[in-house]
């Protein structure tokens, strides 16, 4: 092998890697941005409650007030969490009431659509760009990964699809 293409190889790992470590940064970024984001989120709205009920007389004792502030806190951390033990709730309440008679007509019809799938592309691309890095500081075969060119990798794009003269 030529000195130069051992070079280049050598360049393109040191490159690939310093991508790679980047990658994982934002994916690490958006981790830490999301879990600091709910706990303050779940605090905060602890707090407040929990300082609604010192003034209101709804809960006698303090051990009380607590206990619904630290409820009302994780469903701010956690909104799924407590849309699910609603659901739960909601699907038990539905075949109580079928069984006792009290069901009836309902419209539950919701007139919007939920594009939930499009939510998380971006999180998915970068996950297959890792993944691409990885594969290919694992086994280094054929050309280095780049940034200019899509996650799905060079052979998936065609001529007039690649960015020309820059």
């Amino acid at each position: 092998m030529r000195a130069d293409a051992v070079e280049d190889r050598a360049h393109a790992r040191r490159r690939t890697e310093r991508e790679l470590r980047r990658l994982e940064a934002l994916v690490a970024r958006k981790r830490f941005r999301r879990r600091s984001l709910r706990a303050l989120r779940g605090s905060a709205g602890a707090a407040a409650t929990f300082g609604a009920l010192l003034k209101v007389k709804v809960v006698g004792t303090l051990a009380g007030k607590a206990a619904i502030a630290v409820l009302v806190g994780l469903g701010f951390a956690w909104p799924a969490l407590v849309i699910g033990v609603i659901g739960v709730v909601g699907i038990v309440l539905a075949v109580v009431s079928l069984f006792s008679g009290e069901g009836g007509p309902h419209g539950f019809d919701v007139g919007g659509t939920c594009d939930c799938a499009g939510k998380e592309k971006r999180a998915e691309r970068l996950k297959a760009l890792i993944a691409q890095r990885r594969a290919w500081l694992a086994a280094p075969s054929g050309p280095a990964p780049s940034v200019r060119w899509d996650a799905c990798g060079r052979r998936h794009l065609t001529g007039s699809q690649r960015k020309r003269g820059r």
